[in-house]
């Protein structure tokens, strides 16, 4: 079993995240709002998996999701799995939904925010994986997920993403990359 820290533990996707890590038998430390970010380098240091899915909505964006994905990246956890955000997916090759002409100029600071800390995560070392889902969280609970491209009609529950990550925690299949997920209903 993993040694896995979850930062973001309150949130929803952090609570389910940690929660069906515990059910899986995986040893699970919960952070919830920002420890700081070397207490957070420190938590994460000797982890199997640190698994992020924090926001801090008063900062600067990029300030804020560089600054974590440094700590991360320094605190030597053995794989880093970040929970993303679907406008940064790609609709074609190079083209991410954020790069639309019609993206909302309101989103695209928070957009690019995240997109700085996965470039953080890019130019390092560590074993990373950003995993976001398609469309929004909603819908009702399948027990089952796609790996896909992204689709704004699509629906992922927290629940469903949970198993997502669990299941690359436990299985590997995707390293320094995004992905997108979906719930799989009709599966």
């Amino acid at each position: 079993m993993a040694k896995i820290v979850v930062f973001g533990a309150n949130g929803q996707a952090g609570r389910q995240i940690a929660a069906v890590a515990e059910a899986r038998g995986h040893e699970v430390a919960r952070i919830g709002r920002d420890p700081g970010v070397q207490a957070a380098a420190e938590v994460a240091a000797g982890c199997d998996v640190a698994v992020s899915a924090v926001a801090d909505l008063s900062r600067d964006p990029a300030e804020f999701y560089t600054e974590a994905a440094r700590a991360l990246v320094a605190s030597g956890a053995g794989r880093i799995i970040v929970v993303g955000i679907y406008p940064l997916l790609e609709t074609s090759p190079g083209v991410r939904v954020v790069d639309s002409p019609d993206f909302p100029a309101e989103h695209r600071p928070f957009c690019l925010g995240h997109a700085a800390g996965v470039q953080v995560l890019a130019d390092s070392g560590a074993d990373w994986l950003v995993m976001s889902p398609v469309g929004m969280f909603g819908g009702a609970v399948s027990g089952e997920y796609r790996i896909g491209a992204v689709d704004p009609g699509d629906e992922l529950t927290y629940e469903d993403f949970a198993l997502a990550v669990l299941d690359e925690i436990e299985s590997p299949a995707h390293r320094h990359t995004q992905i997108g997920v979906a719930s799989a209903p009709d599966l």
